[in-house]
């Protein structure tokens, strides 16, 4: 066991998930503006609204379930000096926690799909491992939920079976992370790795210049992987901070995808620069061609063929110009081919067709 009793841990952790709770409540709110008045409505737009109000409210079930359960121990039951009262895993308190924090896992999970394939231009080999990933995730989940509703009382995670659900339950949702996470640190990496050769500026100096590297670490998934392996060498340990954690991640586990949809929002995601990036080179090279397309052809080949080719693109019709300079030449003055004349009038004419 660990430094903490089990009431303590219950109750350190109930309050972490409502500080938690209440910045995801901000959180939730500024996103929700951003999908409703500030993007243009797009189906898009209509899925990703409606998942971030399904994770919000989702963890929100999970924070007043954990307050009633606490609430309902350590007053009603004298939890605080009786640990046994919080070890009826089979609860329903318990297992509809469990549930809703697997049900906020795989939408949060899907959205860092998303995002990972949205980032590769929607190449379907990236889907197609990914979900298989996800199905994974869901899968143990949901072998997770029915082990712990159906486990004897007292059994906390000392059981074998709860134990291997746990674990593979825990890898898979981190493999999916990790593996998202790998593609957009790639993905990153030849970004800069492009901006480098192009530009010359070193792959450390551009992140330092960049004001998206928040972004950037929190949309690759960094922090959040970071997170589930705290979770793994708590677990491990067989420490009752494990509940800590617990309560602590319900709410992670919406506050992180609620992140990428508010960094979609407001366009200060890696795709946007990469999107952004392509279009100026593109832009750069289209006029590159057009400022050098016609002094080629004329250093290539002959006055005629320049007047061919440039004949032969759209044209608007034109009527004949007369261009007049006029001069009175003194007979006295002027190039000699001229003295002795009379004083004449030279006419310039030019008139095209």
């Amino acid at each position: 066991m660990g430094s903490f009793s089990t009431p303590e841990a219950y109750f350190i952790g109930l309050g972490f998930e409502v500080s938690l709770h209440g910045l995801y409540t901000g959180l939730f709110l500024t996103s929700m503006y951003l999908l409703l008045f500030k993007k243009k409505k797009s189906r898009v737009v209509t899925v990703m609204t409606f998942m971030n109000f399904l994770m919000y409210a989702v963890g929100t079930a999970h924070m007043i379930i954990n307050f009633r359960q606490n609430f309902a121990a350590f007053l009603w039951h004298n939890g605080a000096n009786d640990a046994s009262v919080f070890h009826n895993t089979s609860s329903a308190t318990q297992w509809a926690q469990l549930l809703l924090e697997v049900v906020n896992i795989a939408l949060g999970d899907s959205i860092v799909i998303w995002r990972a394939w949205i980032l590769w231009n929607r190449r379907w080999w990236i889907i197609l491992s990914s979900m298989l990933l996800l199905l994974g995730t869901v899968a143990s989940g949901s072998g997770l939920v029915y082990a712990v509703a159906t486990a004897p009382v007292g059994v906390v995670f000392t059981d074998p079976s709860l134990e291997a659900w746990a674990i593979a339950f825990i890898l898979s949702t981190l493999s999916t992370n990790l593996w998202a996470t790998t593609l957009v640190a790639y993905r990153t990496w030849s970004h800069f790795k492009l901006v480098r050769h192009l530009t010359g500026v070193s792959i450390l100096g551009n992140f330092r210049r960049q004001s998206a590297v928040l972004p950037i670490l929190i949309e690759s998934g960094t922090l959040y992987c970071c997170t589930w392996l705290i979770v793994i060498a708590v677990f491990l340990s067989s420490s009752n901070a494990i509940y800590i954690m617990i309560d602590t991640i319900s709410q992670l586990t919406a506050i992180y995808p609620t992140l990428i949809i508010t960094l979609v929002c407001v366009r200060s995601t890696l795709d946007v620069a990469i999107e952004t990036f392509q279009e100026t080179q593109t832009h750069t090279q289209t006029q590159h061609r057009s400022w050098t397309r016609r002094p080629a052809a004329l250093t290539q080949g002959s006055v005629e063929d320049f007047t061919a080719m440039a004949s032969s693109e759209p044209s608007i019709p034109m009527q004949p110009v007369k261009i007049g300079l006029r001069r009175s030449l003194n007979a006295t003055e002027g190039p000699p081919h001229l003295k002795g004349t009379s004083n004449e009038s030279v006419v310039a004419i030019l008139t095209t067709q």
